[in-house]
């Protein structure tokens, strides 16, 4: 269990610590929504359910193993920046800064720290 925990932890640390080399543009669409990224050649999903109180969720799956966090938000730019509330995990000391742009109004692109694009899709 303490594997599997660990595992979770670190995509959820890969998925989510989005980076600071992305090359979005300042966009006038809201991330307010849930967003869906899957890949499921790997067994790996997330879900971003962003509400506008600046408010939500991220659910990481793996395989059969899934986590929900609770999470703030902000926008600046090109830039959404997340801290998670109420987990043993993260403290709410810990901002992560995901770099995104819109392809189209239901398309989110993510772009990690190793130019990895995540495409995220409206719900």
């Amino acid at each position: 269990m303490k594997k599997t925990k660990t595992i979770i932890t670190l995509l959820l640390s890969l998925l989510i610590a989005l980076s600071i080399a992305g090359c979005g543009k300042k966009s006038d669409q809201s991330l307010v929504g849930v967003w869906e990224y899957s890949d499921t050649e790997n067994g790996i999903g997330a879900v971003y359910d962003l509400k506008e109180d600046g408010t939500g969720t991220y659910t990481m799956t793996v395989g059969d193993q899934e986590v929900v966090y609770e999470l703030k938000y902000e926008v600046k730019d090109s830039h959404l920046l997340v801290r998670f509330v109420n987990n043993e995990t993260f403290t709410e000391d810990d901002v992560f800064d995901n770099e995104f742009k819109f392809k189209d109004a239901n398309t989110l692109i993510i772009k990690d720290s190793m130019d990895t694009e995540m495409t995220f899709v409206k719900k």
